[in-house]
Protein backbone atom coordinates (compact mmCIF):
# COMPACT_ATOMS: atom_id res chain seq x y z
CA UNK A 1 0.00 0.00 0.00
CA UNK A 2 2.43 2.07 0.79
CA UNK A 3 4.52 1.66 -2.20
CA UNK A 4 1.64 2.26 -4.25
CA UNK A 5 0.76 5.58 -2.25
CA UNK A 6 4.68 6.84 -3.24
CA UNK A 7 4.09 5.64 -7.36
CA UNK A 8 1.14 8.03 -7.29
CA UNK A 9 2.61 10.64 -5.22
CA UNK A 10 5.81 10.74 -7.87
CA UNK A 11 3.29 10.73 -10.88
CA UNK A 12 1.07 13.73 -9.55
CA UNK A 13 3.72 16.18 -8.52
CA UNK A 14 5.45 16.46 -11.70
CA UNK A 15 1.84 16.03 -13.69
CA UNK A 16 0.36 18.83 -11.67
CA UNK A 17 3.90 21.07 -12.41
CA UNK A 18 3.08 20.10 -16.02
CA UNK A 19 -0.57 20.66 -15.98
CA UNK A 20 -0.48 24.63 -14.59
CA UNK A 21 2.58 25.67 -17.14
CA UNK A 22 0.45 23.95 -20.19
CA UNK A 23 -2.41 26.32 -19.32
CA UNK A 24 -0.25 29.41 -18.12
CA UNK A 25 1.35 28.69 -21.62
CA UNK A 26 -1.01 27.77 -23.93
CA UNK A 27 -4.37 28.92 -22.90
CA UNK A 28 -5.57 30.10 -26.31
CA UNK A 29 -4.03 26.33 -27.93
CA UNK A 30 -6.36 24.98 -25.22
CA UNK A 31 -9.66 27.45 -26.12
CA UNK A 32 -8.86 26.30 -29.63
CA UNK A 33 -9.07 22.59 -28.62
CA UNK A 34 -12.52 22.89 -26.55
CA UNK A 35 -13.98 24.53 -29.78
CA UNK A 36 -12.81 22.24 -32.24
CA UNK A 37 -13.90 18.79 -30.51
CA UNK A 38 -10.23 17.88 -29.80
CA UNK A 39 -11.92 15.36 -27.17
CA UNK A 40 -13.48 13.33 -29.38
CA UNK A 41 -10.21 12.20 -31.16
CA UNK A 42 -8.71 11.34 -27.37
CA UNK A 43 -11.39 9.43 -26.86
CA UNK A 44 -10.60 7.25 -29.59
CA UNK A 45 -6.77 7.35 -28.63
CA UNK A 46 -8.04 5.90 -25.13
CA UNK A 47 -10.01 3.26 -26.69
CA UNK A 48 -7.42 2.14 -28.70
CA UNK A 49 -4.92 2.05 -25.96
CA UNK A 50 -7.62 0.64 -23.78
CA UNK A 51 -7.63 -2.74 -26.02
CA UNK A 52 -3.99 -2.88 -25.72
CA UNK A 53 -3.65 -2.63 -21.94
CA UNK A 54 -7.04 -4.84 -21.28
CA UNK A 55 -5.15 -7.82 -23.61
CA UNK A 56 -1.80 -7.55 -22.19
CA UNK A 57 -3.27 -7.26 -18.71
CA UNK A 58 -5.00 -10.64 -19.27
CA UNK A 59 -2.31 -12.51 -20.81
CA UNK A 60 0.01 -11.44 -17.54
CA UNK A 61 -2.53 -12.41 -15.70
CA UNK A 62 -2.98 -15.79 -16.59
CA UNK A 63 0.95 -16.04 -16.54
CA UNK A 64 1.30 -14.85 -12.73
CA UNK A 65 -1.59 -16.92 -11.85
CA UNK A 66 -0.01 -20.48 -13.47
CA UNK A 67 2.93 -19.75 -11.79
CA UNK A 68 1.61 -18.88 -7.97
CA UNK A 69 0.20 -21.88 -8.37
CA UNK A 70 3.66 -23.82 -9.47
CA UNK A 71 4.78 -22.01 -6.60
CA UNK A 72 2.40 -23.25 -4.01
CA UNK A 73 2.23 -26.74 -5.92
CA UNK A 74 5.86 -26.90 -4.82
CA UNK A 75 5.76 -26.39 -1.59
CA UNK A 76 2.91 -28.99 -0.91
CA UNK A 77 4.44 -31.69 -2.67
CA UNK A 78 6.99 -31.19 -0.55
CA UNK A 79 5.77 -30.77 2.55
CA UNK A 80 3.87 -34.37 1.45
CA UNK A 81 7.59 -35.74 0.70
CA UNK A 82 8.59 -35.07 4.28
CA UNK A 83 4.95 -36.32 5.64
CA UNK A 84 5.23 -39.23 3.94
CA UNK A 85 9.21 -40.23 4.31
CA UNK A 86 7.79 -40.61 8.18
CA UNK A 87 6.93 -43.73 7.56
CA UNK A 88 10.38 -45.06 6.13
CA UNK A 89 13.05 -46.84 7.74
CA UNK A 90 14.34 -44.84 9.74
CA UNK A 91 17.68 -44.27 8.11
CA UNK A 92 16.58 -44.01 4.88
CA UNK A 93 13.68 -41.48 6.34
CA UNK A 94 16.31 -38.79 7.90
CA UNK A 95 18.57 -38.84 4.28
CA UNK A 96 15.06 -37.97 2.45
CA UNK A 97 14.58 -35.63 5.38
CA UNK A 98 18.07 -33.79 4.94
CA UNK A 99 17.83 -33.64 1.24
CA UNK A 100 14.08 -32.15 1.26
CA UNK A 101 15.28 -29.69 4.05
CA UNK A 102 18.57 -28.86 1.71
CA UNK A 103 16.60 -28.41 -1.20
CA UNK A 104 14.10 -25.45 0.54
CA UNK A 105 17.45 -24.13 1.96
CA UNK A 106 18.59 -23.73 -1.40
CA UNK A 107 15.93 -22.55 -2.95
CA UNK A 108 15.12 -19.72 -0.85
CA UNK A 109 18.94 -19.36 -0.64
CA UNK A 110 18.67 -18.54 -4.40
CA UNK A 111 15.72 -16.64 -4.65
CA UNK A 112 16.76 -14.24 -2.15
CA UNK A 113 19.97 -13.84 -4.53
CA UNK A 114 17.82 -13.49 -7.55
CA UNK A 115 18.76 -16.51 -9.15
CA UNK A 116 14.74 -17.60 -9.14
CA UNK A 117 14.50 -17.57 -12.74
CA UNK A 118 17.84 -19.77 -13.36
CA UNK A 119 18.12 -23.66 -12.73
CA UNK A 120 20.50 -24.21 -10.17
CA UNK A 121 23.11 -26.85 -10.43
CA UNK A 122 23.04 -27.73 -6.52
CA UNK A 123 19.43 -28.16 -6.51
CA UNK A 124 19.46 -30.63 -9.61
CA UNK A 125 21.77 -32.43 -7.28
CA UNK A 126 19.75 -32.84 -4.53
CA UNK A 127 16.34 -34.19 -6.57
CA UNK A 128 19.41 -36.45 -7.99
CA UNK A 129 20.37 -37.37 -4.63
CA UNK A 130 16.71 -37.64 -3.65
CA UNK A 131 15.64 -39.40 -6.70
CA UNK A 132 18.29 -42.64 -6.01
CA UNK A 133 17.01 -42.76 -2.83
CA UNK A 134 13.58 -43.43 -3.16
CA UNK A 135 14.28 -46.41 -5.50
CA UNK A 136 15.30 -47.55 -2.36
CA UNK A 137 12.68 -46.87 -0.51
CA UNK A 138 10.38 -48.19 -3.28
CA UNK A 139 11.99 -51.80 -3.26
CA UNK A 140 11.81 -52.15 0.54
CA UNK A 141 8.38 -50.76 1.09
CA UNK A 142 6.47 -51.00 -1.89
CA UNK A 143 3.17 -48.93 -1.04
CA UNK A 144 5.18 -46.56 0.32
CA UNK A 145 7.60 -45.78 -2.85
CA UNK A 146 4.05 -45.56 -4.88
CA UNK A 147 3.07 -42.32 -2.02
CA UNK A 148 6.55 -41.09 -2.30
CA UNK A 149 6.79 -41.28 -6.13
CA UNK A 150 4.00 -39.44 -6.77
CA UNK A 151 4.54 -36.57 -4.20
CA UNK A 152 8.18 -36.61 -5.94
CA UNK A 153 6.77 -36.46 -9.65
CA UNK A 154 4.53 -33.33 -8.37
CA UNK A 155 7.80 -31.27 -7.05
CA UNK A 156 9.33 -31.70 -10.08
CA UNK A 157 6.70 -30.74 -12.28
CA UNK A 158 6.12 -27.74 -10.11
CA UNK A 159 9.09 -27.12 -10.00
CA UNK A 160 9.48 -26.67 -13.95
CA UNK A 161 6.35 -24.95 -14.36
CA UNK A 162 7.53 -22.38 -12.16
CA UNK A 163 11.01 -22.45 -13.77
CA UNK A 164 8.99 -21.82 -16.98
CA UNK A 165 6.36 -19.22 -16.51
CA UNK A 166 9.43 -17.26 -14.49
CA UNK A 167 10.87 -16.77 -17.90
CA UNK A 168 7.91 -15.92 -19.58
CA UNK A 169 8.01 -12.11 -20.52
CA UNK A 170 6.03 -9.27 -22.16
CA UNK A 171 7.90 -9.28 -25.83
CA UNK A 172 9.94 -6.22 -25.80
CA UNK A 173 8.18 -4.66 -28.91
CA UNK A 174 4.79 -4.69 -27.25
CA UNK A 175 5.94 -3.72 -24.08
CA UNK A 176 7.13 -0.08 -26.12
CA UNK A 177 4.45 0.43 -27.62
CA UNK A 178 2.42 0.21 -24.31
CA UNK A 179 4.51 2.41 -22.64
CA UNK A 180 4.53 4.58 -25.67
CA UNK A 181 1.23 5.11 -25.88
CA UNK A 182 0.95 5.06 -21.91
CA UNK A 183 3.07 8.45 -22.53
CA UNK A 184 1.36 9.44 -25.60
CA UNK A 185 -2.08 9.48 -23.60
CA UNK A 186 -0.90 11.01 -20.70
CA UNK A 187 0.47 13.66 -22.39
CA UNK A 188 -2.55 14.73 -24.80
CA UNK A 189 -4.81 14.61 -21.60
CA UNK A 190 -3.34 18.03 -20.71
CA UNK A 191 -4.28 19.92 -23.64
CA UNK A 192 -7.65 18.17 -23.45
CA UNK A 193 -9.39 21.36 -21.43
CA UNK A 194 -12.82 22.45 -20.37
CA UNK A 195 -13.92 26.09 -19.45
CA UNK A 196 -13.26 25.59 -15.49
CA UNK A 197 -9.78 25.13 -14.27
CA UNK A 198 -10.37 22.96 -11.25
CA UNK A 199 -12.82 20.38 -13.02
CA UNK A 200 -10.11 20.72 -16.10
CA UNK A 201 -7.39 19.98 -13.53
CA UNK A 202 -9.23 17.04 -11.68
CA UNK A 203 -10.41 15.48 -14.99
CA UNK A 204 -7.32 15.64 -16.83
CA UNK A 205 -5.23 13.84 -13.11
CA UNK A 206 -7.63 11.51 -13.44
CA UNK A 207 -7.19 10.36 -16.70
CA UNK A 208 -3.29 10.32 -16.33
CA UNK A 209 -3.62 8.51 -12.92
CA UNK A 210 -5.97 5.84 -14.61
CA UNK A 211 -3.20 5.58 -17.43
CA UNK A 212 -0.40 5.18 -14.88
CA UNK A 213 -1.97 2.71 -13.13
CA UNK A 214 -2.98 0.86 -15.52
CA UNK A 215 1.10 0.64 -16.54
CA UNK A 216 1.86 0.02 -13.30
CA UNK A 217 0.12 -2.74 -13.08
CA UNK A 218 1.73 -4.43 -16.58
CA UNK A 219 5.09 -3.85 -15.15
CA UNK A 220 4.44 -5.41 -11.95
CA UNK A 221 2.87 -8.52 -13.27
CA UNK A 222 5.93 -8.53 -16.32
CA UNK A 223 8.36 -8.91 -13.07
CA UNK A 224 6.73 -11.30 -10.58
CA UNK A 225 9.82 -11.48 -8.26
CA UNK A 226 10.65 -7.74 -8.32
CA UNK A 227 9.83 -5.81 -5.52
CA UNK A 228 6.45 -3.46 -6.03
CA UNK A 229 3.27 -3.21 -5.68
CA UNK A 230 2.69 -6.95 -5.58
CA UNK A 231 4.78 -9.59 -5.75
CA UNK A 232 5.99 -13.22 -4.97
CA UNK A 233 7.71 -14.07 -2.41
CA UNK A 234 9.60 -16.95 -0.31
CA UNK A 235 7.26 -17.03 2.44
CA UNK A 236 5.37 -20.15 2.20
CA UNK A 237 8.61 -22.07 1.68
CA UNK A 238 10.26 -20.28 4.53
CA UNK A 239 6.95 -21.38 6.86
CA UNK A 240 7.45 -25.17 5.64
CA UNK A 241 11.23 -24.83 6.68
CA UNK A 242 10.12 -23.70 10.31
CA UNK A 243 7.10 -25.95 10.72
CA UNK A 244 10.31 -28.72 9.75
CA UNK A 245 12.49 -27.29 12.40
CA UNK A 246 9.64 -27.57 14.87
CA UNK A 247 9.20 -30.94 14.35
CA UNK A 248 12.62 -31.69 14.31
CA UNK A 249 12.74 -30.31 17.57
CA UNK A 250 9.44 -31.64 19.24
CA UNK A 251 8.93 -35.08 16.89
CA UNK A 252 5.09 -36.36 17.30
CA UNK A 253 4.93 -39.54 18.64
CA UNK A 254 3.77 -42.59 17.27
CA UNK A 255 -0.03 -42.27 17.65
CA UNK A 256 0.24 -38.32 17.24
CA UNK A 257 1.99 -39.38 13.80
CA UNK A 258 -0.73 -41.26 12.91
CA UNK A 259 -2.86 -38.20 12.70
CA UNK A 260 -0.79 -35.68 12.07
CA UNK A 261 0.52 -37.60 8.53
Amino acid sequence: MVDIVRRILLFLIPFSVAFWFIHEKFEATLVRSIQNGLAGFYSVDGIIFGLIVAFVIQREWEIWTNLSEAVQTEIDATREMWKWSAYAEPSLSEKAKSHLETYLRLLVEGWNKGEVRTRSPEIDAELDKLRSLLASMSLSMENLGVQLRNAFTNLVQARNRRLNYSNQHMPGILKRIVVFTDILLIILSLFIGVNNLYVDYIFTASIGLLVFTLIIVVDDLDNPFRKGTWHLTTEGYENLLLEIERLKTHPLSSSESGEYF
